[in-house]
């Protein structure tokens, strides 16, 4: 059976196109009457509005993109869930776009654009700054989730990592651990640096050194299990470990527990996200709190500004995080780092 159109619907009704139209406008105007002949019509013929034919008319799809990495990451499911519920309260619905090689992203995001999008969010890898000038040239904004780029119009919604980073230092030397090691994530990414380099400050302030870092590589030769097992079984193993994010840390929790180590007496364990699962009475997992709701909130503002006022000058905004202590690391801690 052939999809019902606007016409098919004005026939049924008795009613000329333009009163469809109407009816069916999200501002339009039409008598009771008439908004129930239509509405019936077009319930009896199972007519749905053509989109894509709509933005043509009205210069704006209602479409976001979202460029993403594997949703498999609880974190990234959670912004993909409370970015789609947002989008769909304004009238507007998310168009994902996964990426499976973070290398590839000005490839994903100018895919994505061959939809008409009216916006996108990058929360995966690192744009170039060519992809920048071609949405800005298109018109299209741009906002980067966890990570930031000097270009014209391009705005940012990320973490206070180096605080982060910082207060993960601060609580592990006050856990009075000796030999602090940084597990980083399976990509060259900015908030890696970020985390790493207020870990890295806060040690230094202190008269420290890092003493191991290592990044969990997704490859068959290693996975992240055995990454944290090779850390773990060092003869110089550290006694405090902060992680890039939860799932790192949940797999020095397990490579712990596999090595018949104790938590935290033997080593303090720091993530950073606080997922839901970190507070799994499985895990228990001392945590850098990163909320997913403010980094939504933050987005759709951006969004929402910088669709009615394109030519503001590019803006970061900072979400600020703190430490949710649980029983991956010690209760009782020494009143200044040492």
């Amino acid at each position: 059976m052939a999809r019902a159109t606007i016409k098919d619907v004005a026939e049924l009704a008795g009613v000329s196109i333009a009163a469809v139209s109407r009816v069916l406008s999200i501002n339009g105007s039409a008598s009771p009457r008439m908004r129930a002949k239509v509405m019936e019509a077009a319930d009896q013929l199972g007519y749905r509005p053509n989109a894509l034919a709509r933005s043509m008319i009205n210069a704006r799809t209602n479409l976001v993109a979202l460029v993403i990495g594997a949703t498999s990451n609880v974190f990234d499911a959670a912004l993909v869930d409370g970015l789609a519920d947002h989008l769909a309260r304004r009238g507007k619905k998310l168009l994902l776009t996964p990426v499976v090689d973070l290398g590839a992203i000005d490839d994903e995001l100018m895919g994505a654009l061959d939809y008409q999008v009216d916006a996108a969010v990058v929360a995966a890898g690192t744009m170039t700054r060519e992809a920048c000038l071609k949405c800005a040239k298109l018109g299209v904004p741009v906002i980067l989730s966890g990570r930031n780029i000097d270009s014209p119009g391009i705005d940012s919604v990320l973490a206070d990592n180096k605080g982060g980073g910082r207060m993960a230092a601060e609580l592990l030397m006050r856990s009075g651990c000796r030999r602090i090691a940084y597990v980083g994530g399976t990509y060259y990414a900015f908030s890696d640096q970020e985390r790493r380099q207020g870990l890295e400050d806060a040690l230094k302030d202190a008269g420290r050194d890092l003493s191991v870092a290592v990044k969990i590589r997704q490859s068959e030769e290693m996975t992240g299990f055995e990454v944290a097992m090779e850390l773990l079984s060092r003869s110089d193993r550290p006694d405090g470990v902060f992680c890039i994010n939860d799932m790192a840390a949940i797999g020095i929790l397990q490579a712990a527990a596999a090595l018949g180590l104790s938590v935290p007496e033997d080593v303090a364990v720091i993530g950073f996200d606080n997922t839901e699962l970190a507070s799994w009475p499985n895990f228990r997992l001392t945590t850098i709190d990163y909320p997913v709701g403010k980094i939504v909130d933050a987005i759709i503002e951006m969004l929402e500004t910088r669709l009615a006022q394109p030519d503001l000058p590019a803006r970061i905004h900072r979400v600020r995080t703190r430490m949710v202590v649980r029983d991956s690391t010690p209760k009782k801690l020494s009143p200044f780092p040492r």
